[in-house]
């Protein structure tokens, strides 16, 4: 009886085999590594809205107390800003895309399209261009153009807006308050003021220039859903949370008073 041979293949066969162990060998290595690279998907958000109650902040997921001064909200859509200056820090929150978009170590007065306007010791800067005044509160009109809310004087309350022009910084002055203006900004090429009379406490808001008396005290002036709205929030000048829609100059109270609606 002949031996049975072990290994009846040929030279060639043996060749096609090695390749073809060596191409399932690269192929799992290759599906391994790209499996193990894939991004992890994001967790599915629980809020998708935007609001605040009871002096807290509810943006998304995320949940930030502005109950303590001087912690405030600005925004400037898409772009909500929570500017916490006891901790240094500011979080931007990109509305459209419900993320956070940028943190910084800092407080800054706005930010929009990789621009920021920030106070550097005694006067503001638009990026790294000082603006040769110190502004309250800021708002990045465009390119050319920066509003800045700043005192009249500097052993006053009584404070002004003013228009600065970029490069050359000059200044024109765009409404000056004989009582205090609580907040600004600009809606649909539209100037809004809050202002309030610290004598009586009446409470203002001018549209372009043309002033409204309202029921409670211009917070917080933001846009949501293309129009624009007026928050009051609690703090020494009022015990209440609510918002108004401003429509054609006349304030209409919107929703219940529980909560303050800034984004749906």
């Amino acid at each position: 009886m002949k031996n049975i041979e072990l290994n009846q293949l040929t030279t060639n066969q043996r060749r096609v085999l090695q390749v073809g162990v060596a191409i399932v060998l690269v192929v799992f290595l290759a599906g391994f590594f790209l499996l193990r690279k894939s991004p992890t998907p994001e967790p599915e958000r629980k809020n998708e809205t935007v609001y605040i109650q009871d002096s807290t902040l509810y943006v998304f997921d995320d949940t930030i107390s502005i109950a303590e001064y001087p912690s405030r909200v600005a925004m400037h859509y898409p772009h909500l800003l929570m500017i916490l200056p006891k901790k240094q820090v500011t979080h931007v929150y990109n509305l459209e895309e419900k993320k956070i978009e940028k943190d910084f170590s800092e407080t800054i007065l706005d930010y929009v399209d990789g621009k920021v306007l920030r106070n550097g010791g005694k006067t503001t800067l638009l990026d790294t261009l000082d603006l040769g005044v110190l502004c309250d509160k800021g708002f990045i009109q465009s390119s050319t153009e920066v509003l800045c809310l700043t005192r009249v004087t500097t052993n006053n309350v009584e404070n002004k807006v003013i228009s600065i022009s970029i490069p050359d910084k000059k200044q024109k002055e765009v409404y000056v308050s004989g009582d205090i203006i609580t907040d600004f900004s600009i809606i649909n090429g539209r100037v809004y003021i809050g202002e309030i009379n610290l004598h009586n406490k009446q409470n203002y808001l001018l549209v372009d220039g043309e002033k409204t008396e309202v029921p409670s005290v211009v917070s917080l002036i933001y846009e949501m859903g293309g129009e624009p709205y007026f928050a009051t929030l609690k703090g020494a000048l009022s015990e209440q949370e609510v918002y108004y829609q401003i429509k054609s100059g006349r304030m209409s109270e919107v929703g219940n008073k529980t909560k303050i609606i800034l984004f749906k």
